[in-house]
């Protein structure tokens, strides 16, 4: 695995929360997470394991939605 691999799937920093629309005491289950040049990936927050990946990051926000219903 790439040195900096772990690094970016860190969400720390990403600012879903200000585009997704859920109440206020509950957190996102999936977040966009940046995985390299036009790479992003869709993580489960509470593991951490990559659920799927996209190229444009309005696609990878849109399966995000998806699988979060």
């Amino acid at each position: 695995m790439h040195e900096n691999t772990e690094l970016r799937r860190e969400p720390k920093g990403v600012s879903y929360l200000e585009y997704t629309v859920h109440s206020p005491d509950s957190t996102p289950r999936f977040v966009v997470v940046a995985a390299g040049i036009g790479f992003f990936h869709i993580t489960e927050q509470a593991t951490g394991r990559v659920r799927g990946f996209r190229r444009e990051h309005t696609e990878a926000c849109a399966l995000a939605r998806h699988l979060e219903n």
